[in-house]
């Protein structure tokens, strides 16, 4: 008997072995065993992950760092790589460098020296080579200044303790040097971990609980600052204060201070040092006139006078002078108060967010269930007055039954406060719809509690790894009587468990276009993605694996997703072993999609050439040693090892891209029907043909086990010597013949080629 069950989908990714015998799951009919590799696109089909491109080696290979995405506008992001007490900052797949400078010559000897008058550079820094004719050897790799003097350096590989010997290179002439711009910071690297930041625009904010609040700006791609925040306003008060009187000296005494208003903020400085002067204001005609020196940056003044030890409203003006013929004070409007709730030891906050016009922070070790809110607009500054004013700074604490710290704040209609105990809304209360001193209410929405990986924000939900980090949750936004309510979501690991087993999520990225994907590294090293289209129901887990027979390489230890050109895309640190030698890299996934099979990049840790046809290929130190594979104009060639930074192909190409191989793997379900003679649990079946539904596909081997496969004969109508060109529709594969229980189908890419596969219907004998 022939059964023909068709696949129309793998939407719901790989699932746990504990739901293997649930067929009465719809799930389950369009899940898989394995995805390795791989992973579901929201319509349901599944493709085969691009490889990774090699940016850099990260500052120093002995300590992990970490990958900060910063997104000024869709044009212009950037990665910064924070290492031990430095930044660097990436852009459009590559180091940042600082402007070239023209090169007098470097020497062929040993060692080779390079000189270029008054160059600037130190000892440690690091400079690109570009340009110029001969010494191709020294160009492409980010190189050491050694032994740098006024006019002259030595230039050295990275992890390589000797100077370059230049003596066999060709003659250099015409070139440029430039440096990787960098920055000193106050992180160490065991500081990493607990860094997180929120940013506005050019600015972001970098909270720790060991560190000062610190702020980083941009101006220019290689114009960065980190400083510490003041929390001070912007504006500073009015000096050369003095008080005056129209006639003698009277019987009752008048103190008066004076603050400024910024021209551009609105923000008003703290109050002035204090004026008097003696008069009788109960007398017509007598007054007293206040004046000061003016501030820059001010739009005008307000004056305040003291009435029996309370400074109240009297006036205010554009001009350096106000006069008082008795005006009564106004105590509901007081001066500002100088106030830095994260001054001394243990108060530095641990989260921060943008909420409804005001920087919050939350979370110091002394006050763990607390946030404080900026004044509205100014994000600097969290001065109060008494009585408090609806634009002044609030301070909230969230009360429960034990002690929960507030370990994010996501800003969505409300604001969500992710603890390790729950997940709480704070929202205006009272009359007004927002916050204010005197209105502000906070209200728990679940125990679930949140660990300290950042939540992702996609679309009205809030993803979040659960307290311990070993499984994912969903919240989201839903409108309810006129106004938004959160609602409670779905754990969202609940069918493949398997992949949270024994480690946790160490941290992820959500990269929203074209594939609306999360991708998560383990803190094992491994790497898993999720496939997350709420309104579709389409949740699909699958694993990820970079191949490596070497002890601890090939180990993720932290990602970020940037917006460039028409997607998002993820850049990975990873751990690799090369040449002997443990490095840590920054690797960038590129576009997946390919017009050409010439331009499909399928390879990790890898490096294209692009020129004139050329049988050697360098560039490729990072991979000294390593066996490595060849896409050479849509050519698949296996067996190559770099020597010296190069490789040899044995015919010349015009556009190669060379890595280290990976291999794609699918394995579904086993085979549960009911049949009218009775279900198929138990009985042998024999795999004997697949058809399966392809797109823009090369490449595909298909069997009853990963050691027993078929390779797809793919080739038609292609020219002479042309590469094989992608193929859409249905192809057929009569597969090795084995009788089986679970009747496993395995469908591998062994190549770097593009695999999508939309559909998958196996053809199986049926035995007792």
């Amino acid at each position: 008997m022939t059964i023909k069950p068709n696949q129309p989908s793998f939407a719901a990714g790989e699932l746990a072995p504990e739901l293997y015998g649930r067929v009465d799951l719809a799930k389950y009919q369009v899940g898989l065993r394995l995805a390795r590799n791989l992973f579901v696109r929201p319509h349901g089909g599944i493709v085969n992950r691009p490889g990774t491109k090699f940016v850099a080696e990260v500052l120093d290979s002995a300590v992990a760092g970490r990958l900060v995405p910063f997104s000024f506008s869709t044009l212009q992001t950037y990665v910064l790589e924070f290492g031990h007490q430095r930044m660097r900052v990436i852009r459009d797949g590559g180091l940042v460098l600082e402007t070239e400078q023209a090169v007098t010559a470097i020497s062929q000897a040993n060692p080779g020296v390079v000189t270029l008058a008054s160059h600037g550079y130190s000892d440690g820094d690091e400079v690109r080579i570009a340009g110029g004719a001969g010494m191709e050897e020294v160009k492409l790799d980010v190189l050491v200044v050694r032994n740098a003097t006024t006019d002259s350096f030595e230039l050295g590989y990275k992890g390589d303790v000797a100077s370059i010997d230049t003596s066999g290179f060709a003659s250099y002439f015409s070139g440029q040097v430039a440096r990787v711009y960098a920055i000193a910071t106050a992180y160490a690297a065991t500081d990493l971990p607990d860094l997180k930041w929120i940013q506005s625009a050019d600015v972001m904010y970098l909270v720790h609980p060991d560190h000062p609040i610190r702020k980083l700006s941009r101006t220019d791609h290689t114009a960065w600052t980190l400083e510490d925040v003041s929390f001070l306003p912007g504006i500073a008060a009015p000096g050369g204060v003095a008080a005056t009187n129209s006639v003698g000296a009277g019987a009752t005494t008048y103190t008066y201070k004076v603050t400024a208003i910024s021209e551009a903020s609105g923000e008003e400085s703290l109050p002035s040092a204090e004026a008097s002067t003696t008069n009788d204001l109960t007398i017509a005609g007598n007054k007293n006139t206040v004046s000061w020196s003016a501030v820059g940056g001010a739009a005008r003044y307000e004056v305040y006078k003291d009435d029996n030890g309370v400074f109240g409203f009297i006036g205010g003006t554009e001009g350096l002078s106000f006069d008082d013929q008795n005006i009564t004070a106004d105590l509901s409007s007081t001066p500002p108060k100088q106030a830095d709730p994260f001054d001394g030891s243990g108060n530095k906050p641990a989260t921060a967010t943008f909420f409804e016009q005001r920087l919050v922070f939350a979370n110091s070790t002394n006050k763990p269930q607390t946030l404080w809110f900026s004044t509205t607009a100014n994000f600097e500054n969290f001065g109060t007055r008494a009585p408090a004013q609806a634009d002044d700074a609030v301070t909230v604490t969230l009360v429960a039954r034990q002690v929960n710290a507030i370990r994010h704040l996501v800003a969505k209609e409300d604001l969500w406060a992710l603890t390790s105990g729950g997940e709480w809304r704070i929202r205006g209360g009272g009359d007004v719809d927002f916050i204010t001193p005197s209105s502000v209410t906070t209200k728990r929405i679940s125990s679930w509690g949140c660990s300290e990986v950042a939540p992702l924000e996609i679309g009205t939900s809030v993803v979040f790894v659960v307290d311990k980090g070993q499984g994912v949750r969903d919240l989201f936004n839903q409108i309810a009587v006129e106004q938004f309510d959160v609602q409670e979501g779905s754990d969202l690991s609940i069918l493949a468990p398997h992949l949270f087993e024994g480690r946790a999520v160490r941290s992820w990225a959500y990269a929203q276009v074209p594939n609306s994907l999360i991708w998560a590294v383990m803190d094992d090293g491994g790497l898993i993605s999720f496939c997350y289209y709420r309104e579709h129901r389409v949740y699909a887990w699958t694993q990820h694996a970079t191949e490596s027979t070497e002890d601890g390489d090939g180990h993720f230890e932290d990602l970020a997703v940037i917006a460039e050109g028409q997607e998002d895309l993820p850049y990975f640190l990873v751990k690799r072993v090369v040449n002997g030698r443990q490095v840590r890299y920054i690797e960038r996934m590129p576009q997946r999609v390919a017009k050409e099979v010439a331009d499909a990049f399928y390879l990790d840790c890898g490096a294209t050439y692009q020129g004139p046809a050329a049988d050697e290929i360098g560039g490729l130190r990072h991979l000294e040693g390593r066996a490595v594979v060849a896409l050479a104009d849509g050519n698949v060639v296996s067996g190559l090892s770099v020597v010296d930074g190069r490789i040899t192909l044995p015919v010349a190409a015009g556009k190669v891209h060379v890595g280290l191989a990976y291999q794609a793997s699918l394995r579904t379900l086993p085979l549960e029907l009911s049949l009218r003679d009775g279900a198929t649990a138990g009985r042998h079946k024999r795999l004997v043909r697949l058809t399966a539904k392809v797109r823009r596909t090369r490449g595909l081997w298909a069997g009853p086990s990963e050691s027993r496969l078929h390779e797809h004969r793919q080739r038609q109508g292609e020219p002479w010597a042309a590469p094989i060109a992608l193929y859409e529709g249905d192809i057929e594969i009569d597969t090795p013949a084995e009788w089986t229980r679970e009747a496993d189908l395995w469908i591998v890419q062994r190549d770097p080629l593009p695999l999508e596969i939309l559909a998958i219907t196996p053809e199986f004998d049926l035995g007792r």
